[in-house]
């Protein structure tokens, strides 16, 4: 969806290039970070101060583009930080260490026996059973359809071959298949992607991983697979490190520390508590079971300080609550018996903060991608977030999502742009956002609830792991498009980034 909104306001700029409402060029050429950092040491009269933003508790505003059919209003609270100063700091992705990993270790697992989770990746007698029977039945039925005519015999014959042979090569992987997993114990260490798959075992395994572009990771397990931590160090979509426990056993950890969005929520099959991962299921059909025992009658305040606490016992005491609250999750656990299971939890999300004011990536992720000789290779880095799960058993889910480090305090107080910029800004490229040049496209309703002052990660144009944070003016709300008659509405998010320093527009899809 972002990667489409991004095409369709590029297409908007260039529609609009020969036109006279076409804004100022400063606003939609992309700043290099020196002229950035230049513009963030300049003093003067023509620049804001935090405190100068306070006057402002409320936009409103109405902007109709008809050439686009886009319409925009804002009836939006501003949320301005209580601080002094904003700052401009240089930060880099953090890749996770062998020390980092013994610390979380540690902390989940204490002293237990912990097992290599490549064990995940072993075909036992239990997987192949279901496989066999359903050959069979497919055989069976076959065999038992009559042919109305000689080419359907034919076809029928071809048809019994291949199910036969299939079930004879199941039979074959059964006979060699252990009837449990072999347990392997671990270290805790990173290990080498491409060494593993040089090595020729668990050949399955570490191709997946290679497919996923890791370069390193770890993934370990109790005996009975019903806690789980996996970390994984991938220059294409960001480094992560995520927990997971349930009685009934735990995800497939290569999620590479995606996190659940709360805007996503609905409430359904007869609970008043919202359902989050909804879209997996858009008609309400799938039945999902509770996990036994799927308990959270724990207050959220409770939720908040086990979660604080665990991440003051991690070192991670820059990280401040955000948002959050009680949802019953999709987990897909992939059991053998085919179940789809729900637990109910606290939901909580932290963000970085600097001097109490969040790294909340209002701007969106970077994207890139293109041929690297025979390769194709698309690159993601979003935006540092620490998701916990908590419920009455206590942490049950835990992600950090493209952590970073900060290397420097390049300015400590920012000369920032006047709010009637950003704000003339704003009026003058937002109906880009939900314009399109999709024939089907009839027009576009974006809603601003929201509007906020925070830090956000732009990145270098040419350097794909490091960037500057930066104070950013995010304008949050939903689009309701209409495609050939069909309403949309999409999640609440950031419809548009500005950055403070300069009054630019941040493009989602390019990180600055």
């Amino acid at each position: 969806m972002k990667i489409r909104k991004a095409l369709a306001a590029s297409a908007a700029l260039l529609l609009l290039t020969a036109c006279a409402e076409n804004p100022d060029s400063d606003i939609i050429v992309h700043k290099d970070m020196e002229k950035l950092i230049d513009a963030a040491q300049q003093t003067g009269e023509k620049n804001s101060e935090v405190a100068d933003f306070r006057q402002y508790n409320h936009y409103t505003a109405e902007i109709r583009n008809d050439s686009l059919r886009v319409t925009v209003r804002a009836d939006a609270d501003v949320d301005i930080p209580q601080t002094e100063q904003l700052s401009v700091f240089r930060v880099r992705q953090h890749t996770f260490t062998d020390a980092d990993i013994a610390v979380f270790r540690q902390t989940f697992f204490g002293d237990a026996e912990i097992y290599d989770g490549i064990l995940m990746a072993q075909v036992t007698k239990a997987d192949l059973e279901p496989q066999i029977a359903d050959t069979r039945a497919a055989l069976n039925e076959a065999a038992a359809r009559e042919p109305a005519t000689k080419a359907d015999a034919k076809d029928r014959e071809v048809m019994m071959q291949e199910y036969q042979r299939h079930l004879d090569r199941l039979q074959a992987q059964y006979e060699a298949a252990p009837s449990e997993p072999a347990l392997v114990t671990t270290d805790g260490r990173l290990q080498n992607v491409a060494e593993k798959l040089a090595s020729g075992q668990n050949l399955s395994y570490w191709q997946w991983q290679s497919e996923l572009a890791t370069a390193e990771v770890v993934e370990m397990r109790t005996a009975d697979s019903h806690a789980a931590l996996y970390v994984s160090n991938n220059p294409d979509r960001g480094n992560c490190l995520v927990y997971s426990a349930s009685p009934v056993g735990t995800e497939f950890m290569t999620v590479l520390g995606s996190v659940h969005h709360l805007s996503s929520a609905k409430t359904k099959n007869g609970s008043d508590i919202p359902l989050l991962d909804g879209g997996i299921d858009p008609e309400g059909a799938l039945t999902l079971t509770p996990i036994p025992g799927d308990s959270a009658e724990l207050s959220q305040e409770d939720a908040q300080k086990q979660a604080e606490d665990f991440l003051h016992k991690v070192g991670l005491d820059d990280f401040a609550f955000s948002e959050g609250g009680k949802y019953q999750v999709y987990l897909d656990l992939r059991t053998k018996d085919g179940n789809k299971y729900k637990q109910t939890c606290y939901v909580l999300h932290y963000y970085r903060c600097f001097d109490g004011v969040m790294l909340d990536q209002a701007s969106g992720s970077k994207f890139a991608d293109g041929w690297e000789g025979d390769s194709y290779r698309k690159q993601e880095w979003g935006g540092e977030v620490v998701e916990f799960m908590v419920n009455d058993a206590g942490i049950v889910g835990f992600s950090w999502n493209a952590p970073i480090d900060v290397t420097d305090t390049v300015v400590g107080h920012a000369a920032l742009q006047p709010f009637a910029r950003i704000r003339d800004t704003f009026e003058k490229m937002i109906p880009m956002t939900g314009a399109s040049n999709d024939p089907e496209h009839i027009g576009a309703d974006i809603s601003i609830d929201r509007v906020t002052l925070s830090y956000s990660r732009i990145s270098e144009k040419d350097s794909f792991d490091t960037g500057l944070v930066v104070p950013v003016w995010g304008f949050r709300g939903t689009m309701r498009e209409v495609v050939d008659g069909s309403a949309q509405e999409s999640h609440y998010y950031t419809q548009m980034a500005v950055n403070a320093i300069d009054g630019s527009v941040i493009d989602a899809a390019l990180g600055y």
